[in-house]
């Protein structure tokens, strides 16, 4: 661990160097597209033959985003704005239009992540960096399937009601050789740098054939998806007069009837854009509920599980308090540590297009108070630095986190650290690491040095392990295929020497983890460990199947495991299928049988029946042991206006709870 402070310092040094390394060809890569306006907006009808888009630029030859290599199914990308509004339309050739495929109905669904987050359909995508950072977290995203269903993701994180996330519109059309979409995206709904002078933006045009599970994509970013090497928009007058500050108030109200006792609850939700930058969102009394929540799930695990979060209120802008890695020591905030409070609020956005700022505050006033800080510096566009700054404040519980935080890539090359340090409560260690990375066409390694002391804390985050320090390793091997009867492969290698800070041994071992998909949409996986936790042996071999991998309407897998968990004999079971019926009527279920000192079982149902994009039935029921909880629930949102929810029953509860609410969001 003597080498830690050298290669920190190292560090430290490296990212006032500014880095733009590639090997791919300028041609490209870093493609131009010089903005021009228009005043005659085009129709929004997915057939972009219209006179308007002729004097359109066009972003013409789509590369195979796996091997770079000209696909033979190109597509055409026209790009147009006005003062309002940017024009997008997409022409995708396809030599078998029957095979087009388009299923989903529900919008926003191609970006609502999970295990299954994957394409699943053809789709046309735009992606726009207005602040030309190279970030993930500040791009922004648009697509449409080929039936004209509309999926988005804005850059920071945004909530999905319409008077917040902003509306746009789409349209898509089937064609004799293949589709076409348009898009009219208002300026609105973007953060961008405001002035007077043109700017330059990143910008990328994407498609996704399902038939051939190509991604293809204009500017070329490498198998990598190196975002520096995104094409520029050039030239492009930000619309003076398209932002106005503006002040959005969601107020709900909630009657209920609770086991024959009426109740009735009522908050606020306000958002205010101060700038195009600059956001500010506040709740008061929010209703957290009628919200449901992830299941965690039952197996064998040494650490706390992480839980994904739901609330709309900690998805309002979460990329600005991303901090800490799950691969590392695990995330310095974890919204799910704050299950309630009287008053938050929160500002987040761009101070300058190279200043990221997210503050967070909330408090219960009977219990406690949290405050969240996070400041990033981008020092090229791939070198960047942060601050994190944590604070809990209750009466018998108190705790500061701080952690300065770096990146930097050069190429294939990659260097990150972090420093941290907490007091409080139980609390006054310090942590550091040093994560050493590269990564090419079919591999990617990271290489890590990590020193954790014994009461480093974090009560507003997620931190597995304490007491520790080593060197863990971190191997995968990939690859796609175009023919053949196997679609792809990927193999994680994991090995890891950590001992205790007083010298004992802690964890040492090694992990493997191997997928192969089929072109006949077939996933067989085996997975591994043996490890060592202290003087406790964990060994265990797992092996699945999945059918449908890439059609979650159709679905079906199991996997099962067998060894041992801390030196007991353990088996598990994990069933699961999902399916589409009678046109509109989505099942799903998830199953978990473990037997460990005795036998667990968890089994999830899931019901959803859509009768408009805005309307539908849902329901789910878990099963824990002896324990049964169902709920079944209408909704009525997703555009402008008043929504409206209907539930029986408690969507979070351990067991059936009797209960009967109805919520009311008002748009104001």
């Amino acid at each position: 661990m003597k080498l830690i402070l050298p290669l920190i310092i190292l560090l430290c040094l490296s990212v006032c160097l500014r880095s733009e390394a590639s090997d791919l060809p300028e041609l490209v890569s870093k493609r131009p597209l010089n903005a021009v306006k228009t005043d005659r907006p085009p129709t929004i009808d997915g057939d972009p033959s219209e006179e308007v888009w002729k004097s359109a630029p066009k972003a013409e030859t789509f590369f195979d985003r796996r091997n770079g290599n000209r696909v033979e199914d190109q597509t055409i990308a026209y790009l147009l704005y006005d003062a309002q509004y940017i024009y997008v339309a997409f022409y995708a050739r396809d030599s078998q239009p029957d095979e087009i495929t388009a299923r989903e109905t529900v919008r926003d669904s191609k970006y609502s992540g999970g295990d299954d987050s994957r394409e699943t359909e053809d789709n046309v995508e735009v992606v726009f960096d207005p602040f030309l950072t190279y970030r993930w977290s500040d791009l922004t995203r648009f697509s449409v399937n080929a039936i004209g269903t509309r999926s988005a993701r804005l850059g920071g994180g945004r909530a999905g009601k319409a008077e917040w996330k902003g509306d746009w519109e789409a349209a898509a059309k089937r064609m004799p050789d293949g589709w076409a979409a348009e898009m009219r995206i208002p300026w609105a709904i973007l953060n961008y740098p405001s002035g007077s002078k043109p700017v330059t933006m990143g910008i990328n045009f994407r498609r996704f054939q399902y038939r051939t599970k190509i991604e293809s994509i204009w500017s070329y970013t490498g198998p990598q998806g190196f975002d520096e090497l995104q094409g520029r928009w050039t030239n492009v007058e930000v619309p003076a007069d398209a932002f106005r500050p503006k002040l959005s108030l969601l107020p709900y109200i909630l009657p209920g009837l609770q086991r024959s006792d009426p109740g009735f609850r009522s908050g606020l939700d306000a958002r205010y854009t101060v700038t195009p930058e600059l956001t500010v969102v506040s709740s008061l009394n929010p209703d957290f509920a009628t919200i449901e929540g992830a299941v965690e799930g039952i197996q064998f695990s040494r650490s706390e599980r992480f839980v994904e979060e739901k609330r709309p209120f900690f998805l309002e802008g979460g990329d600005y308090f991303s901090a800490g890695d799950f691969y590392v020591f695990g995330p310095y905030f974890y919204s799910r540590r704050i299950e309630a409070f009287d008053f938050g609020t929160k500002v987040f956005g761009k101070v300058t297009p190279q200043d990221s700022l997210g503050v967070f505050a909330a408090w219960d006033v009977s219990r406690r108070s949290d405050v969240v800080a996070r400041y990033r510096r981008d020092l090229s566009p791939t070198a960047s630095v942060g601050l994190f700054f944590s604070q809990k404040s209750a009466f018998d519980d108190n705790n500061t986190v701080g952690v300065l935080d770096q990146r930097a890539r050069w190429g294939k090359l990659g260097l990150g650290s972090q420093w941290g340090f907490t007091s409080g409560r139980d609390s006054g260690g310090h942590a550091q690491q040093v994560n050493l990375t590269y990564e090419d066409k079919n591999n990617f390694t990271s290489i890590q040095l990590k020193n954790i002391m014994p009461r480093f804390r974090a009560a507003n985050g997620l931190i597995f392990f304490d007491d520790y320090r080593g060197v863990s390793i971190y191997h995968n091997w990939n690859a796609e295929w175009r023919k053949g009867a196997f679609r792809s492969f990927s193999l994680d290698v994991t090995p890891r020497w950590n001992w205790r800070t007083s010298g004992k041994p802690f964890q040492r071992g090694i992990g493997f983890d191997f997928n192969l998909e089929t072109r006949s949409d077939w996933r067989f996986s085996v997975e591994g460990e043996y490890a060592r936790f202290e003087d406790q042996t964990d060994s265990q071999i797992e092996l699945s199947i999945r059918q449908g991998v890439s059609n979650r309407f159709r679905q079906w897998g199991i996997r099962v495991s067998t060894g041992l968990a801390a030196d007991r004999p353990s088996t598990f079971i994990g069933p699961r299928f999902s399916l589409r019926t009678l046109r509109k009527l989505d099942i799903a279920y998830g199953g978990a049988i473990l037997n460990l000192d005795g036998q667990t079982q968890q089994h999830i149902v899931t019901l959803g029946y859509e009768l408009s994009p805005t309307r539908s039935f849902g329901g789910r029921v878990v099963v824990r042991n002896a324990n049964t909880n169902w709920y079944l629930s209408y909704r009525n949102s997703g555009e402008k206006g008043m929504e409206t929810y209907f539930i029986l029953g408690d969507p979070n509860a351990e067991r059936f709870v009797e209960r009967v609410a109805v919520k009311f969001v008002f748009a104001l």
